[in-house]
């Protein structure tokens, strides 16, 4: 069964090459330019979450303390995304399962997706 990635990131770029490395391993993403429409959603919930931080109307931060207060999202686990490395402290106490620095290593991301999702099994 193919494993669903969510991947929420303002910046188009990325977005296209995640949904790239990502589609070639095999996983089904579902690419958003934001977090607004994750919120707004009652069903059809991922295998996983990349999350940028730094994203228009609600921040990767605020938006993985929301998903791990969420009954039905409190057990996803979430990759949040950051250009900024002193992020990683705070994204781990807000409940991100890794955390990944930009610029990433197509490897890097893939061990690490490969690594979370096996977690669910």
């Amino acid at each position: 069964m193919t494993k669903k990635i969510v991947v929420a990131e303002d910046d188009k770029d990325i977005l296209f090459v995640l949904k790239f490395i990502l589609n070639e391993a095999g996983y089904e993403v579902e690419p958003l330019p934001d977090g607004k429409s994750i919120i707004s959603r009652s069903r059809d919930w991922p295998d996983l979450f990349i999350l940028d931080n730094n994203m228009p109307t609600i921040s990767g931060l605020a938006l993985c303390k929301y998903l791990k207060l969420k009954q039905e999202t409190k057990d996803i686990p979430v990759v949040m995304i950051s250009a900024y490395h002193n992020m990683k402290k705070k994204a781990l106490q807000a409940g991100v399962s890794d955390f990944i620095e930009k610029p990433f290593k197509t490897e890097q991301i893939l061990n690490v997706i490969q690594k979370n999702v096996a977690h669910q099994m």
